[in-house]
C-alpha cells in the first residue's frame, strides 16, 4: 500500500488523529527550530523504522546473545567513534544515565559533576552525593586548576562531563588526568556534539574517557535510543546491569535505523553536513552580535549559542512568544562555578538549520530577526516580524535537504523515484 493510500485510509478511519499528523506537518513546514533536541530523523532511518522489520522482536535474556543486526550496529558504533565497546540497547539517553550509574556506582557514592549533570536522573535507588564544578562567574571558562582541587577535596567515585549548556570545546586529557588522580570513573555525555565527533570536527572524548554516551536522534538523524560506548574493562558490568534492568528485547526495526546512521555518520555527505552545523553555529552568533545582543562563552566552537536575556525578561515567555512566530528556542539558566551567579539565557543550536540547508548567511538573518526581537518590546508588532521572515525563509525548505544523503544509484522506475524524492523532501 502506497504512502497515499495509507494516508487516505487514515484519514477516513481516524481523522482526529490524521488532522494531527496533517498540522505536525505543516507547522514544521513553516517552523524553523533551534532546539537542539529538535532535528529531523534521515530519511532512511525512519523508513526503516517504519518497516516490517518492526513486525519482529528479539529477546535477549543473556548478555552474551546477539543478533546479526546488533552486532552490526554495534560494530559500526564502534569504528565510529574509535571505541572498545559499544551498547545499543537502551531505548533513551535517561535510560542510558541510568544503566551507567547503577552499573559502576553505589547508594551514596560521591559524584564530580559538571553543573550537576545527570542529578536529573536520580529517583528512587539511584542516591549519590553530586558535587558541581563549572565555568567561572568572570571567564566563563573552566578552571582546571579548581576542578583538580575540587576532585582532590571530595575524592569524587566518578566525574561526568555533558556539555549541554557550553559551546566551548575542552581539553578531555586534563579530565583524565583528574579523575586517574583521584581513583574516579570518568564519564563523558557528549550530548548534541555526538555528531560533530563522529565527523571528525570537533575532539573526540571516547579515547579519554571510561563511558561515553550520547542519544542516536538529535545530531545523528536516528531513533531515540541512548548509546552508551565504554572501555573493555568495564563492558561486562555494563553489559550485565543492561539485562538485569530489563533492557534486553529489542526490535528489528530501531536496530536497522540505528545501524543505518551509524554508516550515514561516516560518509562524506555527513562531513559536510558537520561543517555546514559549524558554519551556521558561527552565522548565527554573528547576527546577534550584529543586533546588539550579549553572548556567552563566546565565540562557538560548535553546535551551540548562548545568548544572554535582556534585563526584566522572562525565558520561558520569550520562548512562547518565538514559538508562535514559528522560532523554536529553549530558555535556560547558564549557572557557573559560584551558587549566587547564573545568567538566563537562550540555548540556541544550528542542528536544524543545517538539516534543512540553510546558509550561514542566512543563519546570520536569523540570528538578526532574533536579537532585533530581544531587544524590542515583544509585542505583537514584533512577533509579526519574525513570524513574516521565518515563514518566508524555510516554508519551501526540505525537513531534512537531500543533499546530506549519501550518493544513490539512478532508479530505473521513474514513479518510485518520484515518490521517494517526495518522502525525503517531506520526511515521510
Amino acid at each position: 500500500m502506497t504512502n497515499e493510500k495509507i494516508l487516505t485510509k487514515l484519514e477516513s478511519f481516524d481523522p482526529e488523529l490524521c488532522g494531527q499528523l496533517k498540522r505536525a506537518l505543516k507547522q514544521q513546514r513553516i517552523t524553523l527550530s533551534l532546539i537542539p533536541t529538535t532535528n529531523a530523523a534521515s530519511p532512511f532511518a525512519a523508513f526503516l523504522k517504519g518497516s516490517t522489520l518492526g513486525d519482529e522482536i528479539i529477546d535477549h535474556h543473556k548478555t552474551h546473545h546477539r543478533s546479526s543486526l546488533e552486532r552490526l550496529a554495534v560494530a559500526r558504533a564502534k569504528e565510529l567513534y574509535g571505541a572498545e565497546h559499544a551498547i545499543v540497547r537502551t531505548g533513551s539517553l535517561a535510560i542510558a544515565s541510568r544503566v551507567v550509574m547503577l552499573a559502576l556506582l553505589k547508594k551514596g557514592d560521591k559524584v564530580l559533576s559538571f553543573n550537576l549533570r545527570k542529578s536529573e536522573h536520580c529517583t528512587g535507588d539511584l542516591q549519590y552525593d553530586f558535587v558541581k564544578f563549572g565555568v567561572e562567574p568572570d571567564t566563563l571558562e573552566l578552571n582546571f586548576a579548581k576542578v583538580q582541587a575540587l576532585a582532590h577535596k571530595h575524592r569524587p567515585d566518578m566525574i561526568i562531563y555533558s556539555p549541554v549548556n557550553y559551546p566551548r570545546n575542552i581539553d578531555y586529557a586534563q579530565l583524565r588526568r583528574i579523575a586517574d588522580e583521584v581513583g574516579a570513573y570518568l564519564w563523558i555525555d557528549m550530548g548534541q556534539n555526538s555528531g560533530l565527533v563522529a565527523a571528525g570536527k570537533i575532539a573526540s572524548p571516547v579515547p579519554y574517557a571510561d563511558v561515553a554516551t550520547f542519544a542516536a536522534s538529535d545530531a545523528l538523524h536516528g531513533p531515540q535510543n541512548g548509546i552508551i560506548l565504554c572501555k573493555d574493562k568495564i563492558a561486562e558490568l555494563l553489559d550485565r546491569t543492561v539485562i538485569e534492568t530489563g533492557h534486553s528485547s529489542l526490535k528489528k526495526n530501531v536496530l536497522a535505523s540505528l545501524a543505518l546512521v551509524f554508516k550515514e555518520a561516516d560518509c562524506m555527505e555527513y562531513q559536510d553536513y558537520a561543517q555546514q552545523v559549524l558554519d551556521n553555529a558561527r552565522g548565527l552568533e554573528n547576527g546577534l552580535l550584529g543586533a546588539g545582543c550579549k553572548l556567552l562563552c563566546s565565540p562557538t566552537e560548535n553546535h551551540l549559542v548562548l545568548v544572554q536575556l535582556p534585563d526584566g525578561s522572562n525565558g520561558e515567555e520569550v520562548a512562547d512568544k518565538l514559538k508562535e512566530a514559528g522560532l523554536l528556542v529553549k530558555a535556560e539558566t547558564l549557572m557557573t562555578s559560584d551558587d549566587n551567579i547564573s545568567y538566563p539565557i537562550l540555548r540556541l543550536s544550528s542542528l536544524d538549520s543545517a538539516t534543512r540547508f540553510l546558509q550561514a548567511e542566512e543563519m546570520e538573518a536569523v540570528g538578526r530577526i532574533l536579537g532585533q526581537f530581544l531587544n524590542s518590546p515583544q509585542d505583537e508588532a514584533a512577533m509579526q516580524t519574525v513570524s513574516k521572515f521565518i515563514k518566508k525563509l524555510v516554508e519551501d525548505l526540505p525537513l531534512f535537504a537531500e543533499d546530506w544523503l549519501p550518493e544513490m544509484e539512478a532508479f530505473d522506475d521513474g514513479d518510485a523515484e518520484m515518490a521517494m524524492r517526495a518522502m525525503i523532501h517531506w520526511n515521510i
